[in-house]
């Protein structure tokens, strides 16, 4: 896929790729044309589990297109990838693998610290164990095909411990004592707090694959496969200097996906046939506490404060209740009819998704104690709880429903001379869901309205009669059922020159496979059917007792209110009653010729997408802006024109029976160009290569960067939250090289030496800067785009800020460029960008004899970035901070009067604050540098792997 100029890898280290700056959710994987992507839109990488659904040595050939004019091509805006598996022939065939890698000596050092490196601590080894064989049940007729593997990665744990312990990670202010302190008092409440080092962390993954081909007889054939993966995934949660997370806080994914296809190839006569598939896959996973069971989960700070270090133990509050099944059913049949110069296509195809979706964050409870002695007495100082409301059991609360897509497709391509061909047809999907989210009342109800209306109720805002009240005046009950026509067309001429050379190019409309995630959200967020609090003060006699029993949490009040009166509030998630799935136009235009020398292929290939229906998320529930300020963006605060702080209430005229609204809909603005100068050299038994250019730039509204409603609404950077903005896409690589060789030759007999390299230079991830804190009164920090000021007297500083420190802002804001192209203004979403990126991957290959004739083994070498093995600062990728982006101050209020910090001639000006360790560092203003983007692999140092195969 790398090898692919118009798609890529926009994050190495989770696996996520992209095709024409477009969503990873937008992209198709098939596996013999029927689907195998992530069903429900969880994984960066597009797929169920964190490896392959099946083995490489399962896999014949790879097919992969970003501008696929034919209609039966299915649901899919970005890339289409199909994986072609192996199957059985009349020899018998087969093979065993062992690839390994392990962290000492075959992993470099590297990580965030620029002056001093570390060692790859991740997982200790990496190892991967399989078998294939294929061959004849029935010579000619009846043929099988078999892989199985396993693979994992053993864990070293957690590194992280007290201060005084042997830990190679060492948690500030905490001693070992206090740590056991902390277990000890757990323990006595019945409690399960595990510790820091005994639980099993292994990641483990099984997949295994069975194949039948049948040649029925010589115009008829059938296929069968069956595959299944499973993967068992430790997620140690994060301890940092300052948190400690204990065993029973961290949690598990366990996974098992299971298919069965079935597919018919009929020639009914010389003029006509037809292909005929039918799929079923079952996708199970639940996230759930490594050890000690579901308990409520509890926070310990140790300095009696609101801040400082802590630890954290009991379920991990998003995996207290999380369950997640799909039940997939897939069909396809298509007819081809040859008819003179033309080739006549039609067909359908369906797919049916029954989904049962369980997420309640903090269902078991979550607590805050601010010091060891209020653990052990009870005294918390934060409880968080979520039930299910009156009414309404935690199999209510889960998303059930059922996603229907058809598609009907009708197509002719015709030779219309010996050098043209033409290809043009329609495409109509229809999505259909069964069942609409749990009607909410109050949801509906007409602005105004107040009062308790049976599952729910509606109260005002005693403290400022300017808020909100009542309902929206539409009702969230809705489901999406609108059908997308898509015409399509495409090209291709060969012209009449001494050498070949072609003109090709397409335009048509697209529509996406169906991110299920974004679909269940209101679902699983319909405000009735959860009631949650948030009670953010120490305990008072009338508040809940602590309950250290996860199943029997202290319900505040001692009942369930319904939600929206008393303190809770509802969360509801919406779609808008038009939202259509995401659909673009394409157009491709592209020219190939070969060039004089070795069979050089030099193409030029341009590529535009225009978004129709792309996604957009709103949060309707922000109330009316409070004031505007100076760059005129809009404040939600209580007092718009002060800092942010615990006094200053964020949304100050938010409906109060609500909590965050995030509404789903829909947008036209966003697009794509892709311009990419490419030379391909054909393999001709020695060597083959390519190198290529690629120029593109991508615009979005919203990037869609969770899975969850109020997430995807939240991580981006923005101006006004609540406006339509375009802005230039987080998967947007504008410049990139892309080179690739391989060479081959038979040192003696037909044992081959291969040596193969692929290098890939890129620009680095965007990034926008921002405002430390919330500059908005919107309950978010670092999301409002700075306004970058155009010098010394267009802002004011908060006291007190040095000159010294003063001057170093202003040199930094104009030795870099970005800001320094944007002083005057509010920076533009995503137009900084990181450091350019060179990564360069080798291979070498040497088959030796097998114990048998025609029998060979071969050892392999990958050495990945091989750059970083040269030089520990070369290969790096930095990335800012999710959602990407980089704090340029802190917004402190705007001058409205004359005081200490502001004179007359401030009156309206922005004051600004870089006293914090954000921006101070030794009196210097120096921003937080950008980090290493290496997390869960070892993609940003060198690296190395060994396999070992032997072949018959």
């Amino acid at each position: 896929m790398r090898t692919d100029p118009n798609v890529v890898v926009t994050d190495r280290d989770r696996g996520a790729f992209s095709a024409m700056g477009q969503n990873f959710r937008y992209n198709s994987i098939t596996v013999d044309t029927i689907q195998a992507g992530d069903p429900f839109g969880l994984n960066d990488n597009g797929l169920p589990t964190k490896g392959t659904p099946i083995s490489q040595d399962a896999i014949q050939s790879y097919n992969i297109s970003t501008a696929n004019y034919d209609v039966a091509t299915r649901r899919g805006v970005g890339a289409w990838v199909n994986a072609v598996t192996k199957s059985g022939t009349n020899d018998f065939h087969g093979s065993l693998y062992y690839v390994f890698q392990d962290a000492d000596g075959m992993i470099g050092r590297g990580g965030n610290n620029r002056s001093y490196l570390t060692d790859w601590t991740g997982y200790g080894r990496d190892t991967t164990l399989g078998v294939t064989l294929g061959g004849p049940i029935v010579k000619d007729k009846l043929f099988f095909f078999l892989s199985y593997e396993e693979g994992k990665k053993t864990s070293p744990g957690s590194l992280w411990g007290a201060s005084d312990s042997n830990a190679a990670s060492r948690v500030n202010g905490l001693t070992q004592a206090q740590l056991d302190q902390i277990i000890a008092v757990a323990t006595s409440y019945g409690m399960d707090p595990g510790d820091t080092h005994s639980a099993s962390t292994d990641i483990e993954s099984k997949r295994a694959l069975v194949k039948l081909d049948w040649n029925i007889n010589d115009f008829h054939r059938a296929s069968f496969r069956w595959n299944r993966t499973t993967e068992v995934e430790p997620i140690i949660t994060n301890s940092s200097a300052s948190l400690l997370t204990l065993s029973s806080n961290w949690y598990v994914f366990d996974k098992k996906t299971t298919s069965y296809t079935f597919s018919l190839y009929d020639d009914w006569t010389e003029n006509f046939s037809t292909e005929f598939s039918v799929g079923y896959s079952q996708f199970d996973q639940t996230r759930g506490p490594l050890v000690g069971g579901y308990q409520p989960e509890i926070s310990v700070r140790l300095n009696g404060t609101d801040s400082g270090t802590q630890v954290r133990l009991g379920t991990e509050y998003s995996s207290q209740a999380n369950i997640l099944g799909v039940n997939t059913w897939n069909a396809y049949f298509a007819g081809t009819w040859y008819a003179g110069d033309h080739v006549i296509k039609a067909g359908m195809d369906y797919q049916s998704d029954d989904y049962y979706n369980l997420f309640l964050q903090r269902y078991n409870g979550a607590y805050v104690f601010n010091s060891i002695a209020d653990f052990a007495s009870g005294n918390w100082r934060q409880y968080q709880l979520a039930q299910p409301a009156p009414g309404y059991s935690l199999d209510n609360v889960a998303a059930r429903f059922k996603l229907k897509q058809y598609g009907f497709f009708i197509q002719d391509t015709w030779q219309a001379t010996d050098r043209l061909s033409v290809q043009f047809g329609l495409r109509y999907d229809m999505p259909r869901v069964n069942t609409a989210p749990t009607y909410n009342p109050c949801f509906a109800a007409a602005p105004g309205t107040l009062g308790n209306l049976g599952p729910c109720g509606l109260r005002n805002n005693p403290g400022n009669p300017n808020a909100a009240i009542g309902g929206f005046g539409f009702t969230n009950a809705t489901t999406i059922d609108s059908g997308i026509l898509q015409p399509r067309f495409s090209f291709n001429y060969s012209f009449d020159t001494e050498r070949p050379t072609q003109l090709r190019g397409g335009a048509g409309m697209f529509m996406s496979n169906t991110p299920a995630v974004w679909v269940a959200n209101p679902y699983s967020n319909n405000g009735v059917a959860v009631a949650t609090w948030n009670i953010n003060h120490y305990r008072l006699p009338t508040d809940p007792l602590f309950s250290p029993d996860g199943d029997n949490q202290n319900i505040p009040g001692g009942v369930l209110t319904p939600p929206g009166l008393g303190t809770s509030s509802m969360t509801v998630n919406v779609v808008d009653p038009d939202f259509k799935l995401p659909t673009v136009a394409k157009f491709t235009l592209a020219v190939d010729h070969e060039l004089p020398w070795w069979g050089l292929i030099a193409t030029a290939e341009y590529q535009h997408l225009s978004v129709i229906n792309g996604i957009r998320y709103s949060d309707i529930n922000m109330g009316a802006p409070t004031g505007t300020l100076p760059d005129g963006r809009y404040s939600y605060a209580k007092n718009p024109y002060s800092a942010p702080g615990s006094s200053n209430t964020t949304f100050w005229n938010r409906n109060p029976s609500f909590s965050n609204t995030i509404l789903l809909s829909n947008t036209s603005h966003g697009g794509s160009d892709n311009l990419t100068l490419s030379l391909k050299k054909p393999f001709n038994g020695t060597w083959s290569g390519s190198f290529s250019y690629t120029h593109s730039r991508a615009t979005d509204v919203n990037p869609g960067t969770s899975s969850v409603a109020y997430s995807s609404y939240q991580y981006r950077a923005f101006v006004n939250p609540g406006d339509e903005e375009v802005g230039r896409s987080n998967y947007a690589i504008p410049n990139r090289v892309l080179a690739r060789l391989s060479w081959q030759h038979n040192f003696f007999g037909d044992y081959s030496t291969r040596v193969s390299a692929i290098f890939d230079g890129h620009s680095g991830s965007p990034y926008s800067w921002v405002f430390g804190n919330d500059a908005q009164g919107i309950n978010l920090s670092s999301r409002s785009l700075a306004y970058v000021p155009d010098g010394p007297g267009d802002i004011v500083w908060a006291n007190p800020t040095s000159a010294a420190m003063a001057g170093s802002f202003w040199e930094y804001v104009n030795g870099d460029s970005s800001l320094r192209g944007s002083r005057g203004n509010i920076f533009g979403r995503n137009h900084a960008r990181a450091p350019w990126v060179n990564q360069l991957d080798l291979s070498f290959s040497q088959e030796i004899p097998g114990f048998m004739a025609g029998h060979k083994g071969e050892v392999r070498f990958d050495v990945f970035n091989f750059l970083n093995l040269l030089n520990k600062k070369w290969g790096v990728e930095y990335r800012a901070d999710f959602p990407l982006v980089r704090q340029l101050a802190n917004y402190a209020g705007v001058c409205t009067v004359v005081n200490a910090t502001c004179t007359s001639a401030d009156i309206g000006k922005y004051i600004y604050d870089i006293s914090n360790s954000l921006y101070n560092k030794g009196g210097v203003y120096q921003p937080d540098d950008l980090n290493v983007n290496e997390s869960f692999n070892p993609s940003q140092r060198w690296a190395m792997r060994v396999t070992l195969r032997y072949t018959f």
